[in-house]
């Protein structure tokens, strides 16, 4: 071998050793990668059944207002609705006259 050739066979080697370097080195990354990846699949998981969770309680809880406030509410409809009759009777008692 020349020397050129050896020049060249040993800028190969070094460079061939830097990919090598780099290769193992974002395989390395990849697989710290992949478990971020996998942690957050996990939380993402436990969230959406948290949120899933949440919107069940929320829905009761609106049946549950809706429910309860009716008889409350029931009441104050009940006597607007009688005053307005009396106000139609008084109304039609005035027409008759």
């Amino acid at each position: 071998m020349t020397g050129e050739d050896q020049l060249l066979l040993d800028d190969f080697k070094a460079k061939l050793r830097l990919l090598i370097k780099r290769h193992t080195s974002l395989k390395e990354e990849r697989q710290v990668m992949a478990a971020k990846i996998a942690e957050m699949e996990q939380t993402i998981a436990g969230l959406k059944s948290e949120n899933e969770e949440l919107v069940k309680k929320y829905n009761d809880l609106k049946i549950a207002k809706a429910l309860s406030v009716g008889d409350e509410d029931s009441k104050l409809v009940k006597q607007r609705i009688n005053k307005i009759v009396r106000e139609i009777d008084k109304c039609i008692a005035q027409l008759n006259v």
